[in-house]
Formats: structure tokens, C-alpha cells, sequence
């Protein structure tokens, strides 16, 4: 498995997503919607994710599918979710982000990501 994959980084965090989310009987069937702790938040940190954003946790309760991109094995600074509606909301991972910012002058060198230090990018700005 490479950075980024699914279940490539279990840790302590990840594993308690999914036992909560197995626990809780009111979830809907794609084990999201209605969901105290979203299958998918448990999959994103199981793939390396640090943390989740209340926007992405909050769409999959009510049952919006949201995707989470990571294209990019230069650095988890490039991974976002992708919202219904096209939004990106950047993941930020300090360490790789002061290491792109330092060494390659604010961009990644793989993808060319200039969002490296996390943020949201409406749809209308996205290249």
C-alpha cells in the first residue's frame, strides 16, 4: 500500500471511527447518514487523513456524498474532499507543508497543488 490508500495508515483514531460507527444503530445503510462518527471520516483517517472538517462529517450525516482525493502521494498538504457542490476543502498536514513551502517554493513538485496550506477553494476557482 502506498500513502494514501485505504487503510494504509490504521491508527488508534481510525480504528475508534469504526468501532463507533459499528456500534451505532441509528446510521443509515451506507453507514453515514445519520451517522454519529461516518464510515467514510473512519476510511479518510485510515488512509492518513489527520483530521476530518465539520463541513465533510456534517454533508455525510445528511447523506451527501463526498469525496476524499488523494491523487497526490507527493504529500497529504495536496489530498482534499471534494463537496457536492464542487467545493475542495484542503487537508493540512504541518510537517509537509513547511517542507513544500522551504523546498520547492510553495508548490508541489508532483502536482503542482498551490493550496498547501490547507484552506477551501470554491468551485469557480478550482482549475
Amino acid at each position: 500500500m502506498t500513502k494514501g490508500d485505504r487503510y494504509s495508515n490504521m491508527n488508534e483514531m481510525s480504528a475508534f471511527g469504526f468501532l463507533v460507527n459499528a456500534l451505532d444503530d441509528r446510521k443509515g445503510s451506507d453507514g453515514d447518514t445519520g451517522a454519529t462518527f461516518p464510515r467514510s471520516d473512519a476510511e479518510d483517517m485510515g488512509r492518513g487523513a489527520h483530521f476530518i472538517p465539520g463541513e465533510v462529517t456534517d454533508a455525510r450525516r445528511v447523506g451527501k456524498k463526498v469525496e476524499f482525493v488523494t491523487d497526490c502521494r507527493q504529500s497529504s498538504t495536496c489530498w482534499y474532499w471534494k463537496m457536492p457542490d464542487g467545493t475542495r476543502i484542503y487537508h493540512f498536514n504541518q510537517s509537509d507543508f513547511e517542507e513544500i513551502r522551504d523546498g520547492h517554493s510553495g508548490r508541489c513538485p508532483n502536482c503542482g497543488n498551490t493550496n498547501i496550506g490547507g484552506g477551501t477553494v470554491k468551485p469557480d476557482a478550482v482549475g
